[in-house]
């Protein structure tokens, strides 16, 4: 099978308290919302700030208008809002794809992102012929890190002054889950 024929990802996933789902035009007030928040983007060098309403209507549109086969990307939805993102970057003649997430400050510390994370994780070893997922924060963003580490990814190194974040320069840290660490890590939920 080539990367061409690769299987689509499927457009909604369930999860017990999230819905992830294509993005919709009519997102970006949801999206606005959320991102507003100048602590919600603070490891995340492309968030400008100040965050206004028409970057969360670029951004909104750009997600919609993405390749879904190389790069597919889900609002996160909680109790009828979209209160977040997770997105993959298939690296298609490498046969892995790359992770990338983020939800409101509100709802930090409530395991939604790792319920959503590993949620696309699973498709995605299930759906694609892929060996390996990685992901990558910035070293001060521990929220993230902790999320890599709940769905089993690896820690693999870190790159010195890798990104400039909002004038600063900071260190990021690089993750993975190869597909035989996964298959155990499943194995073992069954």
């Amino acid at each position: 099978m080539t990367s061409e024929e690769w299987p689509p990802l499927p457009e909604s996933i369930q999860t017990p308290r999230l819905l992830l789902r294509r993005y919709r035009l009519t997102d970006a007030e949801d999206a606005f919302a959320y991102a507003r928040d100048p602590e919600w983007g603070r490891f995340m060098p492309p968030v400008p700030r100040p965050y206004e309403r028409q970057h969360a209507d670029v951004f909104v549109a750009g997600q919609v208008l993405a390749n879904w086969s190389k790069e597919p990307a889900w609002a996160i939805e909680h109790k009828g809002h979209v209160v977040g993102g997770v997105s993959l970057r298939l690296a298609l003649r490498n046969e892995r794809a790359e992770l990338g997430y983020s939800i409101a400050r509100w709802l930090w510390g409530r395991g939604l992102t790792t319920e959503a994370v590993s949620a696309v994780i699973d498709e995605a070893f299930r759906q694609l012929p892929i060996h390996k997922v990685t992901a990558r924060a910035a070293a001060e963003n521990l929220g993230s890190i902790r999320v890599m580490e709940k769905v089993g990814m690896q820690y693999e190194g870190r790159l010195r002054q890798e990104w400039i974040v909002h004038g600063q320069t900071c260190d990021s840290v690089h993750y993975g889950l190869l597909r035989e660490e996964w298959e155990q890590l499943a194995g073992a939920a069954e």
